[in-house]
């Protein structure tokens, strides 16, 4: 059953990647997908996915809402941490830029472990002020994750990487 939820997770999540661009630059699917390649942007590859899958996950076992907000809280945080963590730890440790295959797998496997998270969490009693704790983290991090689309710091997490490569190459 788990696999059930993982796949279109991985699908929606992996096609999100260019929803923006299809799009042809509409300003919501910029602020909901990711609009550029900085690692920040890619955090949004997880996060409504496994929002949605354990939104439905809990409506299937009829998890209450404390109980859903727990598990979509620490899941998409789980992932958002370790796209960025293990990102910046390989790149740190090889002293190079993003890497397709190893940023995939970054993906997969944090998206992966984030719904396990989640998975569990869905079948625990969680009381209302777990479930209120979370609601807040969740919307909080709804927040971050649509502000700093708008307004990025000036950090190495918010530069477009493409952009880096192309000023390296001696483009524009």
């Amino acid at each position: 059953m788990f696999w059930a939820y993982l796949a279109p997770v991985w699908i929606f999540g992996a096609a999100s990647h260019f929803f923006y661009q299809w799009s042809g630059g509409a300003r919501l699917l910029g602020l909901l997908f990711p609009h550029n390649e900085s690692v920040w942007e890619h955090g949004k590859l997880g996060f409504w996915p496994l929002c949605l899958a354990l939104l439905l996950r809990g409506a299937v076992l009829e998890a209450g809402w404390p109980a859903v907000c727990r598990a979509m809280a620490a899941a998409v945080l789980f992932c958002l941490f370790h796209v960025i963590g293990l990102f910046y730890t390989y790149t740190g440790a090889f002293g190079t830029w993003s890497v397709l295959p190893a940023d995939i797998g970054i993906f997969l496997w944090s998206s992966a472990h984030g719904l396990g998270l989640g998975w569990r969490l869905l079948g625990e009693q969680t009381s209302q002020a777990q479930g209120a704790l979370s609601a807040a983290a969740l919307a909080l991090a709804t927040f971050f994750l649509l502000y700093f689309s708008v307004r990025p710091p000036r950090l190495p997490l918010f530069i477009d990487y493409s952009s880096q490569k192309s000023r390296r190459r001696g483009g524009r």
